[in-house]
């Protein structure tokens, strides 16, 4: 006796996207467009803070000290912003510290474990 498994059929009309193909929702857009923001705010500094320096000895090493800051102030920024877009992991929370936030809250234990 074999085993055929019964898998479901569908049917994929011409407006559906085909599977395994990515389509970017709304929701997702949103979670770039701070990037775009902040990017174009350190090309900014990037671009005109090096024309507000004084003429002098230093002047090409302050220009290139301004322009090396604002490059390593976003890569910093951005390494960050994506980290935090799919956490590796949530907070950890011991039944013991749930216990005594319920204490110190005033509220029933099992309700703190509801809210966070």
């Amino acid at each position: 006796m074999s085993y055929t498994p019964n898998y479901p059929t569908v049917s994929v009309s011409p407006q559906m996207p085909e599977p395994g193909a990515k389509t970017i929702t709304k929701e997702q857009k949103t979670y770039y467009s701070p990037i775009y923001m902040i990017s174009a705010l350190f090309i900014a500094i990037f671009v005109i803070g090096p024309l507000f320096v004084r003429q002098g000895p230093n002047t090409a090493v302050t220009r290139c000290c301004i322009m090396l800051s604002a490059v390593m102030l976003w890569l910093f920024w951005v390494t960050m912003y994506i980290a935090q877009m799919n956490p590796m992991m949530g907070p950890r929370l011991e039944n013991v510290t749930a216990a005594w936030l319920g204490h110190v809250w005033g509220k029933h234990p099992k309700s703190i474990d509801n809210e966070l």
